[in-house]
């Protein structure tokens, strides 16, 4: 009985509203036959709070699916951008492990051609060290032609 009080005396105001329209829709040029419709006894504001009640829960059905409308719309977006976002990392990871893989295969042939090209520079020293050996001993021996050319 409270809440109904309650919700009365939240909906009072709607319903002297409807019942001030009412009335002056008979007072305006209708047929006198037409106010005895108006809510004038406890039966007609009643029946004018079960229809301000009927129109108050259609808007919240309304509301309610516009609610779960937006709802599901926002679990679609969610799930596309998960889905895009599981390709992008799909992608970006075999990327990375593409890279990553080249970079070792180019690592792995750089530590090749540096071995190969220390090899050679040990070779060439070698080479070097046995080309100045054989210059300093044709030198000695053309010194001593030059000292034999000379005393004869």
């Amino acid at each position: 009985l409270a809440q109904v009080r309650s919700f009365a005396r939240i909906c009072w105001p709607h319903i002297q509203d409807l019942a001030a329209m009412m009335q002056a829709r008979t007072t305006g040029g209708m047929n006198e036959s037409f106010s005895g419709m108006t809510p004038t006894g406890l039966k007609g504001k009643l029946a004018s709070l079960e229809d301000f009640i009927s129109m108050q829960n259609e808007e919240l059905a309304a509301q309610r699916q516009e609610i779960e409308s937006l709802r599901n719309d926002k679990s679609n977006i969610e799930q596309h951008y998960q889905a895009q976002l599981m390709e992008l990392k799909k992608t970006m990871v075999a990327d990375v492990q593409r890279m990553q893989d080249e970079v070792k295969r180019h690592f792995s042939h750089q530590k090749a051609e540096n071995s190969r090209l220390q090899q050679q520079i040990t070779t060439l020293k070698g080479e070097k060290t046995s080309l100045q050996q054989q210059i300093l001993g044709l030198q000695r021996r053309i010194q001593e032609i030059e000292e034999q050319i000379g005393c004869d």
